[in-house]
């Protein structure tokens, strides 16, 4: 599936499509029963701020770290405080991204009366919550995969149960994206 106009895919969206395509690959083959979090480090930065981490990575993966401005490394999050909530959203207001982060992922399985398609978004636009009476309900688990930059880059994941490949975009899940880049945004 494609979105009826393509979303555009500069570098820093490139980027981090390249690492929620590596997280989505990551929880492949696992029923998530609750959201996964992974805090995004901009490597020449975590490199620069650690340097020790260049002796564990060896000489020529730190010098190609330390030469690529927009890699991005994720980290997995521990359990939050309400990891027995299937909503993604009630999930996402209990996360503590740590002060290194420069964006965050979330990865989970939304089940069936939990997404719905709205058909006046077109066929790769997914709603979480309850099925809308614009679109039809979905058969079986849509596994969600979706990432947010500090910046506003977004890009989102989404697989159907069954299928063999993501749907991808920037704006798949726009309100779900929009609360993940509101978490990753400083206290006022």
């Amino acid at each position: 599936m494609t979105n009826p106009s393509p979303d555009p895919l500069d570098a820093p969206t490139a980027a981090l499509a390249a690492a929620v395509l590596e997280i989505a690959r990551h929880v492949e083959g696992e029923p998530l029963a609750a959201p996964r979090w992974f805090a995004l480090a901009n490597g020449a930065q975590l490199l620069a701020q650690q340097p020790g981490l260049a002796a564990l990575l060896g000489e020529e993966s730190a010098a190609v770290m330390a030469g690529d401005e927009l890699q991005l490394i994720s980290i997995e999050l521990d359990e939050t405080a309400d990891a027995d909530s299937a909503d993604p959203l009630r999930a996402l207001a209990r996360v503590e991204w740590p002060e290194m982060a420069a964006g965050g992922v979330l990865a989970c399985d939304l089940a069936p009366e939990q997404w719905s398609v709205r058909e006046d978004d077109g066929p790769s636009a997914a709603t979480p919550g309850a099925v809308s009476a614009h679109g039809t309900g979905g058969t079986g688990p849509l596994r969600i995969v979706v990432g947010a930059l500090e910046d506003g880059t977004t890009w989102s994941a989404l697989q159907r149960d069954g299928d063999q490949q993501y749907t991808l975009g920037a704006a798949l899940l726009p309100d779900l994206t929009a609360a993940l880049l509101e978490s990753l945004q400083p206290a006022s």
